[in-house]
């Protein structure tokens, strides 16, 4: 079970909840499901940091996050319990002590607010700086608690990390190669063993000494660890945060992997998921069972499927990549936004050129309109006044067309393909000529960019809607760039699925505040994806007309006019 797969059994069990039938008995029934949604929405793992101050406790968390937000130093520096969790925008939220207000500020100026400098002894009573970030390991659940260090000079800090110590689901005590294990740290270790409570020992800048000298610490530090867990000893992770962070930012895998960074955050990862998290979903199955009527065969069947998937043996730790290439807000598809702007565009011209061009409005007039999307774009744009000096002719010339129709004769099928043949569609409207147009163009542009740089045009491209997506892979000519797009695309489409249920869950479990802005869009986001966006609509694409019980065709003339109708 990875990360992506935690949050597609929690979906499914919220979804066997959702359709179940309660049982009807006391204490069940719904309150007792919007508490089971509540509980799987608010769902968190929180894992607090700490360490004697210098040790690079915020250096460590900006590396993971892959992002300079937290601010470091050599003196002490956080003199607040600093929370970083996830947000669709960087902010910063300043809860203060005895007292309910909170401000928001810009993360510029989180310095100012929580370091010894900026923020002396905490004299401006900060209960909790909370950090919101775009960070995909925050998005997958975790919560971190940057906690001011053991053994500052300023003694408030060290009481403030102490008092918050019970609030941990497991801990990551960061010391250094410099001076492994202080004694305020030792005593934070011995405290960590008498509770039970899982810890991972981090041993910070690495970079700063050669080979012998780094085994010499680790092996001084498995004794200390040694005595104080015996056989439960956590494991230690050497690493350097700050060639992390460097790595990360050059995209270097290779010096990622050497810094020690990625070794600690899949052992996090296995943590969470194989022993937090899955006990989590068990006893959480369980509940749901309980709610369920036992002839709710269907409902009993997904959750034996999803406790057997439970109940295998976790797999061995394997590395994982707690950020990710998929941006935190999903762009719309570029190419219906250049439609949408070009369509926008030339309706406006039109606008002006059929309240007073006559020339303009008899074009209009033989084709018919524009075709149905378009003219309601038209409609919302233009003034009363200019309708009704704008389609008068239009209106004239189809009734015209179906005084034609009346006087044919015909039986109803061919009566019927008469009518068809005055509405205006794609090939006859104006306005889906500029779509066209600007379809080919925004593809074109997609498709060059892509040759030039496919790993950068892939990293940069849009949630391309499955209409613009089929022309797309049409133009590419490079089987590995049209699996590169697709893999994408695929990306794409399950971040906007994981959203979707996501916002779901939360109403369902009345935790609106829980909300990211991603989840909020998602819905609408995703039938864009599925359909394309609205603005970018053009009519229905009818080369021909055929009645469904001859074979014969009324085509469209080659200027995309509908030809003369037939004199007799």
């Amino acid at each position: 079970m990875d990360l992506r797969d935690y949050g597609r059994i929690k979906a499914a069990l919220a979804e066997v909840l959702r359709g179940a039938t309660m049982a009807e008995r006391p204490g069940s029934g719904r309150e007792a499901a919007r508490a089971l949604f509540s509980r799987l929405a608010e769902d968190r793992f929180n894992l607090v940091v700490v360490g004697r101050f210098s040790r690079g406790k915020s250096s460590l968390m900006n590396a993971m996050l892959g992002s300079e937000r937290l601010p470091t130093g050599i003196v002490p520096v956080t003199s607040v319990i600093t929370t970083v969790s996830y947000g669709s925008e960087e902010r910063v939220i300043l809860h203060y002590r005895h007292t309910s207000l909170f401000m928001d500020i810009p993360i510029a100026e989180l310095a100012s607010h929580i370091t010894e400098r900026g923020n002396p002894g905490n004299v401006k009573q900060i209960r909790v700086a909370e950090v919101q970030l775009p960070a995909e390991l925050l998005r997958r659940g975790f919560y971190f608690t940057d906690t001011p260090g053991l053994g500052s000079s300023i003694k408030e800090n060290t009481r403030t990390t102490e008092g918050f110590l019970p609030e941990a689901d497991a801990f990551v005590l960061v010391t250094s190669f410099e001076a492994p294990i202080s004694e305020e740290e030792a005593r934070v270790l011995k405290d960590v063993a008498r509770s039970g409570q899982q810890v991972f020992v981090v041993v910070n800048k690495q970079d700063a000494v050669d080979a012998a000298e780094r085994a010499e610490v680790l092996e001084h530090l498995a004794g200390r660890l040694q005595a104080i867990f015996g056989a439960a000893r956590p494991a230690v992770f050497p690493l350097s945060a700050i060639e992390a962070l460097a790595a990360r930012k050059r995209g270097d895998q290779a010096g990622l992997a050497a810094s020690g960074v990625p070794a600690l955050e899949t052992a996090l990862v296995h943590f969470l998921l194989n022993e937090k998290r899955r006990a989590f979903l068990l006893n959480m199955s369980r509940r749901v069972g309980e709610l369920i009527e036992p002839g709710d065969t269907s409902g009993r069947a997904r959750l034996d499927a999803i406790e057997a998937e439970l109940a295998k043996t976790p797999a061995a730790q394997a590395a994982v990549t707690p950020t990710s290439e998929i941006p935190a807000t999903i762009k719309e598809c570029e190419v219906c936004a250049r439609v949408a702007e070009a369509t926008f565009r030339f309706l406006a011209a039109q606008q002006y050129q059929l309240g007073g061009d006559e020339k303009a409005r008899a074009a209009l007039e033989t084709r018919g309109g524009f075709c149905g999307p378009h003219t309601w774009q038209f409609e919302a744009m233009a003034a009363p006044k200019e309708i009704a000096t704008a389609f008068p002719g239009v209106l004239e010339r189809q009734a015209g067309r179906l005084r034609q129709a009346a006087g044919q004769g015909a039986d109803r099928v061919g009566t019927s393909r008469m009518v068809a043949a005055v509405l205006p569609t794609a090939a006859t409207c104006p306005a889906c000529v500029v779509a066209r147009q600007a379809v080919r163009e925004g593809v074109a542009a997609l498709a060059g960019r892509l040759k030039r740089d496919l790993a950068g045009g892939v990293r940069s491209l849009s949630a391309i809607c499955l209409p613009h997506l089929a022309e797309l892979v049409g133009a590419i000519e490079e089987p590995e760039a049209m699996q590169a797009v697709l893999q994408r695309e695929a990306e794409l489409m399950e971040r906007l699925a994981e959203d979707m249920r996501g916002f779901a869950l939360k109403r369902d479990g009345m935790q609106r505040h829980l909300t990211s802005k991603e989840e909020a869009a998602a819905g609408e986001r995703g039938l864009r994806v599925l359909l394309g966006n609205p603005r970018a609509a053009m009519g229905p694409e009818r080369a021909a007309l055929t009645g469904r019980g001859a074979g014969t065709t009324l085509a469209l003339g080659g200027d995309g006019v509908p030809p003369r109708m037939p004199s007799g």
